[in-house]
C-alpha cells in the first residue's frame, strides 16, 4: 500500500500585438478577457477538461485531466496516454483519481489496482493536512485555476474578433512556471503563445497554450475547456470496503 500511495502522489505531483493605431473600442474589447477572469474564478460550480501533449521525435505523450468542482467538492481523474520506454517500446500510461468530499480526501491507486482485496482508495481527513501539503498543491495544479492565472499574466489582446484573445506569455514569469511545472513534468517551454476565448456570458470557456523547448526538441499544445458553469455538482464517495484510512496505516506527510 505504501508503494501505491507513493505512485498516486507522484501522479498528482507528476499573437497578435495591438497596433499603435488601435481604437478605443479595440482597447475595451482587449480588456474584456481580463474582466472575464475574476468572474470565471468566482463561479461556484464547473466541469473542466485539460489535455497536455508533449510532442517529441520518438512520439507524443499526452496527459488528460477531467474534473468537476463545487463548494467543498472536487473530483479529478488523471490519465496518461501510451509512454515510450528507453528501448522505444510504447506501453499504456498510468492513471489516477482524487476525490474531495467535504472533510475527506480520497486518492485512488493507479489504474484501479486493488490492494488488500478490494481496497483501491486511500482516505484522509483534510483537517490533518498541512496548508503546504503536496497533495493539496497537486490537486490545485490539476484544476483550471493556475491556467487562468497564466491568462492574467499574458499580453493577450484581440484584433477584429472581439471574443478571441491572443498574445505572448513570459516563460520565466514565476506564476507561469508554477502553473506549468506539474503539468509538463518540469520540462520548460519557451516562446509561449496563448489564445483565450470569452463567451457571451462573460466567462472564459477555453484556453490554448503553445510553446517549444529551447532546443526545439519538444513542442507543447495545452488546452483547457470549462463548461457547465453554475450547474449542480455531486460526487459519490467510494463504498465501504474499497478505501482505507491513512491514519490507520501510520502514513504521515
Amino acid at each position: 500500500m505504501r508503494h501505491a500511495v507513493g505512485v498516486v502522489v507522484a501522479l498528482f505531483v507528476l499573437g497578435t500585438s495591438v497596433a499603435l493605431a488601435a481604437t478605443a473600442g479595440d482597447a475595451a474589447r482587449s480588456a474584456s478577457v481580463f474582466r472575464a477572469l475574476p468572474r470565471t474564478t468566482r463561479v461556484a460550480t464547473q466541469h473542466y477538461t485539460m489535455r497536455v501533449t508533449i510532442s517529441r521525435a520518438k512520439g507524443p505523450t499526452t496527459l488528460d485531466v477531467r474534473g468537476r468542482s463545487g463548494p467543498g467538492l472536487l473530483s479529478v481523474h488523471v490519465g496518461m496516454s501510451k509512454v515510450t520506454l528507453a528501448d522505444g517500446t510504447r506501453v499504456p500510461g498510468p492513471d489516477g483519481a482524487a476525490l474531495l468530499d467535504g472533510p475527506f480526501l480520497y486518492l485512488r491507486a493507479p489504474s484501479s489496482i486493488s490492494v488488500y482485496g478490494g481496497v483501491r482508495w486511500l482516505r484522509e481527513r483534510v483537517a490533518t493536512l498541512s496548508p503546504a501539503s503536496p497533495v493539496l498543491h497537486s490537486l490545485h495544479d490539476m484544476s483550471p485555476a493556475p491556467l487562468l492565472r497564466v491568462v492574467g499574466e499574458s499580453r493577450a489582446t484581440t484584433s477584429g474578433m472581439s471574443r478571441v484573445f491572443h498574445g505572448s506569455v513570459a516563460y520565466d514569469d514565476p506564476i507561469v512556471r508554477n502553473a506549468l511545472r506539474h503539468l509538463t513534468g518540469g520540462l520548460e517551454f519557451r516562446a509561449l503563445q496563448l489564445t483565450a476565448w470569452v463567451g457571451r456570458d462573460g466567462l472564459v470557456p477555453r484556453i490554448l497554450l503553445q510553446g517549444n523547448t529551447s532546443d526545439r526538441s519538444a513542442s507543447l499544445p495545452l488546452t483547457v475547456k470549462l463548461f457547465a458553469f453554475g450547474r449542480p455538482v455531486t460526487v459519490t464517495p467510494p463504498e465501504q470496503g474499497t478505501f482505507m484510512d491513512k491514519q490507520l496505516l501510520g502514513l504521515q506527510e
